[in-house]
């Protein structure tokens, strides 16, 4: 899943804020690697001073954009989470936060995935928040199963974070697979299989 990128008049902001906005539009779309210094810098219309005013390298920027991104999804599964709505509507309000994701054209997979594997190094952020974010989707679904008294609460968290994983995977390589669909189907149904 992405955070959404709203298109439109490049704000006027600080050089940290357009530097964010543009690493939103290109990190994702083009990917960290093929998106260097100098298209970030034309972009974001700053000086080359600004951009390492804002942030010490490359992979600072990086860091940033993964952050915003970590807690943007996240604090969306978080209004689900703690909304008064069944089990059910729970779980089927967070695929529906995938569906939004990858309807977008530039939807390449989980963004952190793809992160990681452009950045495997232990080292850079990539990895790191790639780990953090699929722990907090974890501990959210955790959060919602043991809200409603599910006894196999941990359990049945384990099986939906995969298949909510295996959904956005599924929906950037193979597109006509109908992968948020089935993937809905599927955390339902583990749900069922637990009454």
């Amino acid at each position: 899943m992405r955070a959404q990128v709203h298109q439109g008049p490049r704000a006027r902001g600080s050089a940290r804020e357009r530097l964010l906005a543009v690493a939103e539009e290109l990190f994702f779309a083009e990917g960290i690697h093929n998106t260097g210094i100098t298209l970030l810098i034309e972009r974001a219309d700053i000086a080359k001073a600004s951009f390492y005013s804002a942030f010490k390298s490359k992979n600072d920027l990086v860091d940033a954009y993964l952050e915003r991104q970590h807690t943007t999804i996240i604090e969306r599964l978080h209004i689900i989470e703690r909304s008064d709505d069944s089990l059910p509507v729970k779980i089927v309000r967070i695929f529906d936060l995938l569906a939004t994701a990858t309807a977008q054209n530039s939807y390449r997979g989980c963004l952190f995935v793809v992160a990681a594997i452009e950045q495997p190094q232990s080292d850079l952020p990539a990895k790191r928040w790639a780990r953090v974010h699929k722990m907090a989707v974890l501990s959210t679904f955790r959060n919602i199963f043991e809200d409603a008294d599910h006894p196999h609460a941990a359990e049945v968290a384990e099986q939906l974070a995969i298949i909510y994983d295996g959904t956005l995977v599924t929906a950037a390589i193979r597109p006509e697979s109908g992968a948020i669909e089935r993937g809905r189907a599927m955390a339902l149904a583990v749900i069922d299989s637990y009454r």
